[in-house]
């Protein structure tokens, strides 16, 4: 997964040296394809004859969040701000850490993946770290949309026996986990009657982040 910013130039003359430079420590992080910085998660890439330059940070972190500059040596000198901002992945559950259902209710989770640059790769269900096997009980249903980025866990007539800890866990995400209880009688001031419906909201975490300039000289 990545991320990319395209920025517009155009001037007289052909770009002499493209330089990146962190704004917040003045850090120059390349110039041209030489990486200046001790850092080496930061790359300059640059195809010969392209006018596209790229600075490339691989594993970023999200102290990498910033403002960084691109400065292209012509004359006039141009220079372009880009803010980059780096979430965690992580997967939010709303609602109560624990849940209590009667036997026979339906227990209905929905997992939604947030700010997402694009879909996930895949959102697992587990119970009890357990990936659930739904060939072993029948009325176990999973309806995921990765264009939607949801994906809902269905488990019908459920019984004591699936009680436990249901997990969301979207690829590039950390986990989120709600705690189920599957109870014959009532559980005073705790019962919840009927489906339940859990939103998890998740916001994905780029391996690599690219910042992309394109040069358009005349």
């Amino acid at each position: 997964m990545h991320y990319q910013e395209v920025i517009h130039f155009s001037g007289d003359g052909p770009v002499q040296i493209v330089s990146w430079v962190r704004q917040r420590d003045l850090k120059i992080l390349t110039v041209g394809k030489f990486t200046y910085t001790s850092d080496h998660r930061f790359t300059a890439v640059h195809a010969p004859g392209s006018e596209e330059w790229v600075l490339k940070i691989t594993s970023p972190r999200r102290e990498d969040s910033g403002v960084y500059e691109c400065q292209v040596s012509v004359e006039p000198t141009m220079s372009q701000p880009l803010q980059l901002d780096v979430v965690e992945s992580r997967a939010v559950i709303d609602g109560p850490r624990e849940l209590y259902l009667k036997r026979g209710s339906s227990i209905n989770l929905t997992c939604t993946v947030m700010a997402a640059p694009e879909p996930p790769e895949h959102i697992f269900w587990h119970i009890n770290n357990m990936v659930i096997k739904y060939t072993e009980r029948g009325g176990i249903y999973v309806v995921t949309n990765r264009r939607a980025r949801t994906s809902t866990l269905l488990v019908a007539r459920a019984t004591s026996r699936d009680s436990g800890n249901y997990s969301c866990r979207p690829s590039m995400a950390h986990m989120d986990t709600v705690l189920v209880h599957i109870l014959d009688g009532e559980h005073p001031a705790a019962m919840q009657h009927g489906n339940s419906n859990i939103r998890c909201c998740v916001s994905l975490l780029h391996r690599t982040v690219f910042l992309l300039l394109l040069a358009v000289m005349r």
